[in-house]
């Protein structure tokens, strides 16, 4: 499973649209692996339910739910971006997780990606 931070397309203009996502984006980068994302569904899941705009309430009603199956299912788990080089998010609370729910305990950097180990 692929794991890491959206990043939208920049237009000529200068601005993110985020409908579409960037090539550094996880959900890109992720090539023929399993990855999770809402895509457009976040804005109406976050109003439909009220859920916090940080979007904890978010990562542990979907986020979490899917790390477990991935995990269950012996998906391997990789970042297309380094979990420890940003701040309080949702790519910083997946691998916290992982290691504190499962095990994790180390990334090994390999080509573009770091590899959860345990």
């Amino acid at each position: 499973m692929t794991l890491g931070k959206y990043e939208p397309t920049i237009r000529a203009d200068g601005t993110k649209d985020f409908s579409i996502p960037g090539p550094g984006a996880y959900t890109v980068k992720a090539g023929d692996t399993t990855y999770f994302s809402l895509g457009t569904e976040w804005d109406k899941i976050t109003d439909t339910y009220g859920l916090d705009v940080a979007g904890q309430n978010m990562f542990d009603y979907f986020n979490k739910p899917a790390l477990d199956d991935a995990i269950n299912a012996g998906k391997e788990i990789r970042f297309s971006h380094n979990p420890e080089a940003y701040g309080e998010c949702a790519l910083k609370w997946e691998w916290d997780y992982l290691q504190e729910k499962h095990g994790y305990f180390a990334l090994e950097k390999k080509g573009d990606f770091w590899y959860a180990t345990k």
